[in-house]
């Protein structure tokens, strides 16, 4: 194929020969470079990832910024290759028509051929586009329309922005392969761009797929907790409900790590860490099956030991303290279970692991003798039934209610809030106010200037209405035992009542308002420190003495 001469002299012939030449590059550069950096700017946005949305406005800018960079050198190129041709007198049609001869209709034809098939991929995209915009709009509309509970709303506003994106990235996905297979595109070309859009599909999906089972698994849980309330599945549905986080968590990391393993496999440089793939997913759900188990271990320990209960304070305080005990040995054994699993699927052996964790454990336990006493202690607390969680004991100097029982350690909070942490192997002798009932003694001071009998009298008056007051706390009427102590300014009177466990100080309290109110009332000195100030005397005057 021959180009026919666009005018009479050469000179002129030469410069429309160039002209062309260098507007079709200029038009082949810009439609290159322009259209594959807004397909890709396109796809980077439909990810959702605002990382790589931001990146892509860099990236269709700096395609541009290249197209104006090579236009500069084409066009100085041209204007060279004519100034050439002006110089020597040269006529340039022979060339033009030689380089015509190289392209050969094959290469038209394909050429041809991928241009159309981008044009009708494009014009597929956004029919196909269309369609799937009403379907997720439909969607939308539908979720939005629905009364859903706040916390499976959040889940629906973040995977509604996604499904846009989803929905461009598998129907680009899809038109480009099949127009790769039939464009003939050299292999390296055509990897990269069918594998970048995968990637971005894998990962654009996964988001929405993880808010989506986030949507599912809040929703399903719900009704089932709905659906469980008043029956005997309730506490289990309660212990899943607590457990959603947890699940919702290890089902993002299963997603996240199924899809690094597929974007793994499509790199054979990283095809040797493939296998873990498979493993981590395994791993994470193990522990995912174990706190499962644990929670519901809880739950079943908790109603098995109530059926064998009763009605008794101290024997549901008893059940409690062995509950959060059993519980707590249960836990560690099967998390323990767990780890020894896990180090099998990583090839670790556990045998040699236990057989030296026996080793050390003995030598530790020889050289902690303390440890040791703590535990054997603490077990003897517990089997002897000397205190349980709840009760209200004194050791020592520490007085105060018992929170915590653990097999090395007690924990007592005092009346002022103060935490005691004391070893078990510490407890020596204990006092226990909440085992049975106690005596809370008051000692009442009564001013020598009183009249005694009309005081006691008082005493007996005020004391006989505490049991009213306080109906299952003072047991007995309180007894006046009489003078405890002649002090130097006061008579002390003593006065003891039994008490329900725990209620002594309520009680010493209520005592002393009433003993006070009382004396108020008959008008009976309360005894309080006094002092007397003397005066020397003043010195005589002068008559005076005159007069002595």
């Amino acid at each position: 194929m021959v180009i026919p001469r666009l005018a009479e002299t050469p000179e002129l012939n030469n410069a429309l020969l160039v002209g062309s030449a260098v507007l079709l590059s200029l038009l082949a550069i810009w439609f290159v470079l322009v259209t594959s950096s807004f397909l890709i700017h396109q796809g980077l946005r439909a990810s959702g990832i605002q990382t790589l949305a931001s990146m892509s406005e860099g990236l269709y800018k700096r395609g541009r910024l290249l197209a104006a960079l090579l236009s500069a050198p084409l066009v100085i190129a041209g204007m060279g290759l004519l100034g050439y041709a002006v110089w020597r007198g040269a006529d340039l049609q022979p060339w033009f028509d030689r380089a015509l001869l190289e392209i050969t209709s094959a290469l038209l034809m394909a050429l041809g051929r991928g241009v159309g098939l981008a044009v009708l991929m494009v014009i597929g995209f956004y029919a196909l586009q269309r369609s799937g915009r009403r379907l997720v709009a439909r969607v939308e509309r539908t979720l939005v329309e629905r009364p859903l509970p706040e916390a499976q709303r959040v889940h629906v506003e973040k995977l509604l922005p996604l499904l846009p994106s989803v929905v461009n990235l598998a129907l680009a996905y899809t038109l480009v392969r099949l127009a790769l297979s039939a464009m003939e595109l050299p292999e390296a070309l055509e990897w990269l761009i069918s594998t970048t859009l995968y990637i971005l599909l894998l990962v654009t999906g996964a988001r929405a797929l993880v808010f989506l089972l986030d949507f599912l698994s809040e929703r399903m849980v719900t009704s089932w907790e709905e659906k469980s309330r008043g029956t005997r599945l309730e506490e289990y549905y309660v212990a899943l409900r607590r457990l959603l986080p947890v699940g919702q968590k290890s089902l993002e990391a299963i997603t996240y790590i199924s899809v690094a393993t597929l974007i793994v496999h499509e790199f054979q440089a990283l095809e040797p860490f493939a296998p873990y793939g498979p493993l981590l997913i395994r791993i994470v759900s193990m522990f995912f099956a174990a706190s499962v188990l644990v929670e519901l271990s809880r739950v079943m320990v908790a109603r098995l030991l109530a059926s064998f209960t009763s009605s008794a304070e101290d024997v549901q305080r008893r059940r409690q303290t062995f509950v959060s005990l059993l519980q707590s040995i249960i836990k560690y054994v099967i998390y323990f279970c767990v780890c020894m699993m896990v180090l099998s699927d990583l090839g670790v052996d556990p045998t040699p692991i236990l057989a030296g964790a026996g080793i050390v454990g003995l030598t530790v336990g020889l050289g902690s003798q303390a440890i040791v006493q703590d535990l054997l202690n603490g077990i003897f607390l517990l089997f002897e039934d000397q205190i349980l969680n709840g009760d209200y004991i004194r050791i020592g100097e520490t007085e105060g209610l018992v929170e915590e029982i653990t097999p090395r350690v007690t924990r007592i909070r005092d009346r002022y809030g103060r935490l005691h942490i004391m070893r078990n192997g510490e407890i020596k002798n204990v006092i226990n106010y909440s085992r049975g009932w106690t005596l809370a003694v008051v000692e009442m001071s009564v001013a020598y200037e009183s009249d005694l009998r009309q005081a006691l009298r008082v005493i007996n008056e005020a004391s006989s209405r505490l049991p009213e007051l306080l109906p299952g706390k003072a047991i007995e009427t309180p007894k006046v035992m009489g003078i405890e102590a002649i002090d130097d300014s006061c008579l002390r009177v003593r006065i003891e009542t039994k008490v329900a466990p725990g209620c002594h100080y309520e009680v010493k309290r209520m005592l002393h308002l009433l003993l006070v109110e009382s004396f108020n009332a008959n008008n009976l000195e309360i005894p309080y420190p006094k002092s007397v100030e003397l005066s020397p005397p003043e010195p005589a005057s002068q008559g005076e003495k005159a007069a002595a």
